[in-house]
């Protein structure tokens, strides 16, 4: 898959493409539904399928106040679309600027000049171009002006719900990792690098790797069975026990990400640490000592093996 840091940086003389655009933040099913639609036309067409994206998120430039947390970085979100196939993804700068082009510019410009788009697909709500003025019906009418189609899918559903980036992070946000992970298609995933925390679960006999918080939508305070990968696409995954929170226990203000590797062994600091969220054990609380935490923990990690698969 190639990847192009604008529009402008597409390169030229290739032909038409089949083209997509959007946010695919998570890459979900949905975003992969599209991925598999313009993969199939594209290669009808002997075409390169391509995905127009942009970065920094759109709402973090025209309103920072209702930008949600991202579900995936943008090296995450691009390996994801690699996984889907698509050949060749434009992450193109959301300025300003950008913000204030009309919607049909907008078209004319990035889709057609730019990408030279002979079909385009997208969803049935997609919005474009200032004050997102521009919808559905206007990208098909500019596409039969221009000379490229205009294909739209209709909401994806999975075991009765709508799948959309919005309702996986509502669920994040509620603990609900087993049932954002079937909208996902895949466990969510959040990457740190490994920091040296206060040492209180080693004097416990529990230690515990403690992440930078990354700038990924977290999921909510609790404890939590986790596949754990060691280094940037690592393929070995080891069984975890995650905890987030506060650590009242403790009197602890700050909150953090904690992660007990239940095979012990290599000392992981100064590492990325991969940790895909399988399934909430139980709400974050206060104990009445190290040794009634460290009791529990233990419990918790008999029960993370077992949603796990693994053997104690």
């Amino acid at each position: 898959m190639d990847v192009f840091r604008s529009v402008a940086s597409f390169p030229a003389g290739e032909g038409r493409t089949v083209l997509t655009v959007g946010n695919f933040d998570g890459v979900h099913l949905a975003h992969r539904e599209i991925c598999r639609l313009i993969n199939a036309e594209a290669a009808r067409r002997g075409a390169r399928s391509a995905v127009l994206t942009f970065d920094p998120h759109p709402l973090s430039v025209v309103a920072p106040e209702r930008c949600p947390a991202l579900m995936t970085a943008l090296d995450e979100k691009l390996a994801r679309l690699e996984e889907q196939g698509v050949s060749a993804v434009v992450v193109h700068p959301f300025t300003p600027e950008l913000a204030r082009t009309p919607a049909e510019e907008f078209v004319r410009r990035l889709l057609h000049e730019g990408l030279r788009a002979g079909r385009v697909v997208v969803g049935f709500n997609f919005r474009f171009g200032k004050g997102r003025a521009g919808d559905v019906g206007l990208l098909r009418a500019e596409g039969e002006r221009l000379g490229f189609e205009t294909q739209t899918v209709e909401p994806y559903m999975f075991e009765g719900r709508r799948v959309s980036s919005t309702e996986i992070r509502r669920l994040l946000a509620s603990g609900e990792v087993e049932e954002a992970a079937k909208l996902l298609g895949q466990p969510h995933l959040v990457a740190g690098l490994v920091v040296p925390g206060e040492g209180r679960g080693r004097t416990i006999g529990i230690p515990t790797a403690n992440l930078e918080t990354p700038p990924v939508l977290i999921p909510a305070n609790g404890v939590y069975a986790c596949w754990a990968r060691i280094g940037e696409r690592a393929s070995a995954r080891h069984p975890a026990v995650t905890n987030i929170g506060r650590r009242p226990t403790f009197g602890g203000e700050r909150r953090t990400i904690e992660a007990h590797l239940l095979e012990g062994g290599r000392d992981v600091y100064g590492e990325t640490l991969r940790l895909e969220f399988v399934s909430r054990l139980r709400e974050e609380r206060k104990f009445s000592g190290p040794e009634a935490l460290a009791a529990q923990i233990r419990r918790d990690t008999g029960e993370a093996r077992g949603r796990l698969g693994v053997q104690g």
